[in-house]
This record gives structure tokens, C-alpha cells and sequence, in this order.
């Protein structure tokens, strides 16, 4: 099953994902499970709060954008004032990648 809203976009359209899993610990601050990202292959990524709504944000990934909807605000705020998420990229019920996302101010 997919965690993609839609199935088929170019390379300059932004993707919705639907399907993921938050944790989050005081210590650690917040990490989102998901299935393995093409779009996290290589280069660093980063995410900001999106202007249209602050439960939402953008990973910004090479030339790709994905965004991430209804998270909850005061995990958004701790993970802006600690300056990163730890994304668990999975396959199956396997975790294959950690991937750390840095904050970039909009």
C-alpha cells in the first residue's frame, strides 16, 4: 500500500503524505515513521512549517517537495526549537533508513 495521495507527478510538483506514524519523546523530541523515500536518497533534507497551516510541513529534498499534514503544533514547536525530525524509513515492518531532516526557516 502506498503512502502517497497521489499516484503519478512530475519532478516540480508537491507531494502529499497521508500515511505515517509520529512518536515522540521529551528527550529525543519528534520521529515519523514511513516507508522508504526516494526522494530522501542522497543529498541532506530539510523541512519548514507550512505558511497555509502550522500543523502541517514541507520536506524539501533535492528538487522535490513533500508534505507532511496534521501533525500536532506543539511537536512542530519543539522539533523547530530543537532544529531537527529523525525520519524511520521502513520497509515492510523493517526500519532500513534514519534519515535526520534539519529545520530551514521559510
Amino acid at each position: 500500500m502506498s503512502n502517497r495521495a497521489s499516484g503519478t507527478r512530475s519532478w516540480n510538483e508537491v507531494e502529499t503524505i497521508t500515511k505515517y506514524e509520529c512518536l515522540f519523546a521529551v528527550r529525543t523530541g519528534l520521529t515519523i515513521l514511513l516507508p522508504l523515500m526516494e526522494e530522501f536518497d542522497g543529498d541532506a533534507i530539510s523541512f519548514s512549517i507550512s505558511p497555509d497551516n502550522p500543523h502541517d510541513i514541507i520536506v524539501t529534498a533535492k528538487d522535490r517537495k513533500v508534505i507532511l499534514k496534521s501533525l500536532k503544533k506543539e511537536h512542530l514547536d519543539a522539533s523547530v526549537a530543537r532544529g531537527f525530525i529523525m525520519f524511520y524509513e521502513t520497509k515492510g515492518d523493517e526500519v532500513v533508513r534514519c534519515t535526520p531532516c534539519n529545520y530551514r526557516k521559510a
